[in-house]
């Protein structure tokens, strides 16, 4: 059976999620990617404002608990130039990279659709692992969808009604 870790970029995907006015079930979403695969750990990488509110640091416990996620968090740190560093992206790559070597996947799914990983996805590649990647149409970087095999790219747009929490 196919082994898969996910690598979830929540920083990234959450504006998407936001743009379509809609809110996530992760668990659904953990499904969704999964399928009928053995999944083999699932990471789910965010930027945090310091100090991080109770609604978020319950909504990360609930998270671990019920659906096995591991958090990573990085506290955002202003630049002097105004913008946030949240150093996600190179956690995310040390992570995808040192578990490759590993060998404790077959297939790295990335969720996120940023260029900054284009990198990372040749090396991973280059190892002979697969990568898998999960995007918002509007928010793939060009750069990783030529980097990658049609089929190896799910639209994230394409699974809404059944990920989405019905209130």
């Amino acid at each position: 059976m196919e082994r898969v870790i996910v690598f979830l970029d929540n920083s990234n995907i959450f504006k998407g999620f936001r743009k379509y006015d809609i809110k996530a079930d992760y668990e659904k979403l953990k499904n969704a990617i999964t399928r009928d695969r053995e999944l083999r750990g699932i990471f789910l990488y965010e930027g945090v404002v310091y100090p991080m509110s109770h609604e978020k640091k319950n909504w990360y416990e609930e998270l671990s608990n019920r659906s096995g996620y591991v958090i990573k968090t990085s506290f955002n740190k202003i630049a002097s130039s105004g913008a946030i560093e949240k150093k996600v992206d190179i956690k995310i790559a040390i992570d995808i990279i040192s578990l490759a070597y590993e060998n404790a996947y077959d297939t790295a799914v990335l969720v996120s659709g940023d260029g900054d990983f284009v990198p990372v996805v040749k090396k991973v590649k280059d190892m002979d692992k697969n990568v898998e990647l999960w995007a918002f149409r509007y928010s793939l970087a060009n750069a990783l969808k030529e980097e990658l095999n049609q089929e190896k790219i799910y639209y994230l747009d394409d699974i809404l009604s059944k990920i989405k929490i019905s209130i």
